[in-house]
């Protein structure tokens, strides 16, 4: 019978310091410790799931399987026998797995044994909020790293924690989410140590920077923007709005748009009004399927040229939208690179070639993605630039995905509304890993919900494609529930047929195959997958637009 009521007892012992103390309060569960330095929590199944420095987390338990810091062999382990077994020391293990805390006012040492005779991997997942790390040669970076490191800092506001003892960092996983990993063989044991600090003025300054603006100088061009892929309105053209300010005191604005086999009547220089006031200046031109194009735009005062500015690659083609969890966006094993050059990710504000982590997720994740394999394959197909921009959030239901919640508002209708009506071909909604268990009539009705309501309030219709998703791992490969709410969705014609991305097991899948994400091989293979239920859709939108000239460019 469960204990009811709660025996506290609270300890109070020396550390490094005189006159420091830690505080460590044994419950019936969980331990609750508590320093100068930082506090920590650790629950009754013996993982230690919250290190918090300056009142912020800096581990993530509750996302997917985590459990901030955890073993792992063929799912997270539970070490149930925990007791205090000095002031400042706790153990907790089982049959497989043990680890024993050392708790000091000025680190947490956590000394992490494999029991079995299979090796074994020992996991830290930090908080999102993590959002820099500095390494082995002292330079501060975005996170999330990959590499074989063996210690490093991670930083949050003012404070920062240095890991030391691991052997590998990567990321994402599950969202913006660092991982820290230490393998163990069989029998082996290692020592991890955690220590709080606060970040100098300059590592705080550093962290702010990646944040920061350029300032906007003479001469600006607002669209297009470098590597943006405007979608085309016919097989053979599109149209693509050219537009900027200048600071100086200019008459008029002089364009021209180059690119190979581009007629010369395009490729010729044309003057753009200059608002007076505002100082701005627009013109719609109708371009040639293709690119990568480049413009070129000048500020004119009578014969002489104030300021000159170029917008090196853009192009007209195909372009979609992503949505979903984990697997949509940037949580694969590795990072992976598109190889045709002519793919490009747009974050919100800006469009880069797509290389992984893409970026304007959600998530801030930054592994690998299947977008990069997607592009290239459709480029390869069609011949036009590719654009994609994702929205997704990993390790989310179809709940969080709702109309009035902010993924679905500030994150994947800002998209919608920013690449505005007719501004892309579809949208590919990859989700359900976490909904397995949900009633399907009640999936089916929410994500019906979604789609519906984000065609009402862009006001144009889009198609979405929805993929069959349910995968977790080799135990569990399918599940029929949310499989079949996704079939009924594609039965009743709310949305397209996509990819049946359970299919995708073995190697396909991280962790040697006992993943829920994908390894390289996956994302290519899950990137094809998606192109090959795309093309035939978009051939059949081309048949059914005329085929119309280019309309010359007044």
């Amino acid at each position: 019978m469960e204990r009811l009521l709660y025996c506290a007892l609270t300890i109070a012992v020396l550390s490094e310091s005189v006159d420091a103390k830690v505080s460590l309060t044994l419950e019936a569960q969980p331990i609750a410790v508590s320093t100068t330095k930082y506090t920590a929590r650790i629950e009754p199944d013996g993982c230690l799931t919250q290190l918090k420095i300056g009142g912020i987390n800096y581990l993530a338990p509750g996302v997917s399987i985590s459990r901030g810091s955890y073993f792992f062999q063929n799912g997270a382990l539970k070490l149930d026998d925990v007791k205090r077994v000095a002031d400042n020391v706790v153990e907790a293990g089982n049959d497989q797995a043990a680890i024993r805390y050392e708790f000091a006012d000025q680190q947490l040492v956590a000394r992490v044994t494999n029991k079995s005779a299979t090796e074994m991997v020992f996991f830290v997942v930090l908080n999102g909020l993590v959002g820099a790390v500095s390494l082995d040669d002292g330079q501060i970076q975005q996170t999330a790293v990959t590499g074989n490191y063996t210690a490093a800092d991670f930083f949050i506001d003012r404070h920062r924690l240095r890991i030391e003892g691991f052997d590998k960092l990567w990321g994402p996983w599950q969202g913006p989410h660092q991982v820290v990993q230490t393998t163990l063989k069989a029998g082996e044991s290692r020592t991890l140590t955690f220590q709080p600090q606060d970040a100098t003025e300059a590592e705080r300054l550093r962290v702010l920077s990646f944040k920061s603006a350029p300032p906007e100088g003479e001469l600006t061009v607002s669209s297009p923007r470098d590597y943006q892929v405007i979608q085309r309105t016919t097989r053979e053209s599109g149209r693509v709005l050219i537009s900027g300010r200048t600071k100086t005191p200019a008459s008029e604005i002089k364009i021209r748009v180059v690119g190979e086999d581009l007629p010369d009547e395009v490729q010729s220089w044309r003057k753009v009004a200059i608002n007076g006031q505002t100082r701005k200046f627009s013109q719609w031109l109708v371009l040639p399927a293709g690119g990568w194009y480049r413009l070129k735009v000048a500020a004119i005062a009578g014969d002489t040229t104030l300021a000159e500015t170029e917008v090196e690659h853009f192009g007209v083609g195909e372009v979609f939208v992503g949505a979903g969890q984990s697997n949509s966006t940037n949580c694969g094993q590795f990072t992976t690179k598109q190889t045709s050059g002519m793919v490009s990710s747009f974050s919100g504000t800006n469009w880069q070639i797509a290389d992984d982590p893409q970026p304007g997720v959600a998530d801030r994740s930054q592994g690998g993605s299947f977008w990069p394999a997607f592009g290239d394959k459709l480029y390869l197909e069609l011949g036009v630039p590719i654009g994609v921009a994702t929205t997704g959030y990993g390790g989310t239901s179809v709940n969080q995905w709702q109309p009035d919640g902010d993924l679905f508002q500030r994150w994947f209708m800002t998209r919608v509304h920013q690449l505005g009506p007719q501004g892309f071909r579809a949208v590919l909604w990859h989700q359900g890993e976490s909904d397995v268990n949900m009633a399907p009539n009640e999936y089916h009705a929410k994500l019906k919900n979604t789609i519906l309501s984000s065609i009402s309030q862009a006001g144009w219709e889009f198609p979405w494609f929805v993929a069959h998703v349910s995968y977790h791992n080799p135990e569990q490969p399918r599940f029929e529930s949310v499989r079949g709410a996704q079939q009924r969705i594609w039965d009743e014609g709310i949305a397209e047929p996509g990819p049946d991305t359970d299919v995708l097991t073995g190697d396909h899948r991280d962790f040697e195959g006992k993943g829920i994400h994908f390894s390289p091989k996956g994302l290519r293979a899950h990137g094809e997958m998606w192109a090959d239920k795309l093309l035939p859709y978009v051939e059949a939108k081309l048949a059914e637009n005329s085929e119309a000239a280019i309309v010359p460019n007044r």
